[in-house]
């Protein structure tokens, strides 16, 4: 192993080392307090708030800013090292579409460990799709990584119980795995292949040229930024709409159509996949509807869709691949979520406090 190649391993390391300990850290963090003040929290989430639409959606986009700058600056750093210091070659043989069913396995499984929320994944979605990751096993990826947050989970374990959480691991996985697969089917021969990420002429360097580390930096950086001009306008915009959404269904028309039925999971699954809400935050939210008289299949259905998508999320994705394809796998996820709501709700028909 050659010194360029321990430096660009040495960097991918450090980067995702960094992102690790810092997901996984806030996360923990945000799980403490978050049992300390479940009650509060619960409280707010519930309270209904009459304040004007346009402060609802300027208190959104801060809140969203101000909880994600980071994790959006390393995800997006993480995205530009992936396209500088990782072999296309090697993206395909651990995630190529043409490599079987052991793709979607690594980013079903391999994804929660970065701890990371639905807009905060986007960046490395990207940055593995545009390197020659197969599109089922990137949206897997996707999918899985924010649904199956280790933090969120022990918090749904603490305060929904065993049978939720255990419940949200399994659906949440089997889903990305399976609107991944299908979705790779489905628009296998309606898009075209991902063009390549274009930074400013002569800053680009393939394996063969002997640039230095400096420079090799400095197109890592590059590359990111062209990540950041890419997703991150969407993304902002899809919190706006966001907290339109937060106006137009307020907790007290939740409560009131969320009750027990298909119907109510029906919409509950809708609402996860539109509405953006902190990850550590639906557990919480969960067991105030619940105590308030939500059904157990609705909550299952929210608790899949509503982690893994967010209208920030899939707008931020518009821009990596075609707009369809958010489409079919938000479809595909509703669905799943509704799927998941009705066996749950045929096994765990009610919630015991």
């Amino acid at each position: 192993m050659d010194k360029r190649t321990i430096f660009a391993v040495g960097i991918i390391i450090l980067i995702f080392g960094i992102i690790l300990v810092y997901e996984w850290g806030g996360a923990w963090k945000g799980y403490k307090n978050t049992m300390e003040q479940s009650d509060i929290i619960t409280a707010r989430v519930l309270e209904e708030k009459h304040i004007p639409i346009y402060m609802l959606i300027i208190v959104t986009t801060i809140e969203y800013i101000k909880n994600s700058w980071l994790c959006l600056l390393l995800a997006f750093i993480a995205a530009g090292a992936l396209q500088e210091f990782v072999p296309k070659d090697k993206v395909i043989k651990v995630m190529g579409s043409n490599r079987g069913f052991v793709p979607y396995l690594i980013g079903g499984a391999g994804g929660p460990l970065l701890s990371m929320c639905s807009c905060s994944i986007i960046p490395i979605f990207g940055g593995l799709y545009k390197r020659g990751a197969g599109l089922g096993p990137s949206i897997t990826f996707l999918l899985a990584a924010p649904a199956v947050n280790p933090a969120a989970v022990l918090l749904t374990l603490a305060l929904l119980g065993w049978k939720f959480a255990v419940a949200r691991i399994i659906f949440a996985i089997g889903a990305g795995i399976l609107v991944g697969y299908i979705t790779e089917r489905v628009m296998k021969d309606k898009i075209s292949a991902p063009e390549p990420i274009h930074i400013e002429a002569g800053a680009d360097t393939g394996p063969e040229q002997k640039a230095g580390y400096v420079k090799r930096i400095l197109n890592m950086l590059l590359y990111s930024w062209e990540f950041v001009k890419i997703v991150l306008p969407l993304i902002l915009l899809g919190v706006i709409f966001a907290g339109l959404i937060k106006a137009f269904l307020p907790p007290a028309f939740i409560v009131k159509y969320l009750g027990v039925g298909i119907f109510p999971i029906m919409l509950a699954s809708a609402i996860g996949v539109l509405m953006y809400a902190p990850s550590m935050v639906e557990a919480p939210l969960i067991r105030g509807l619940l105590e308030s008289g939500m059904g157990t299949g609705a909550s299952m259905a929210h608790l899949l869709t509503g982690p893994a998508l967010s209208l920030p999320s899939i707008l931020g994705v518009c821009k990596i691949v075609s707009p369809k394809v958010p489409v079919v796998y938000g479809t595909l996820m509703w669905i799943c979520g509704v799927i998941a709501g009705l066996t749950f709700w045929f096994l765990v028909p009610a919630f015991l406090i």
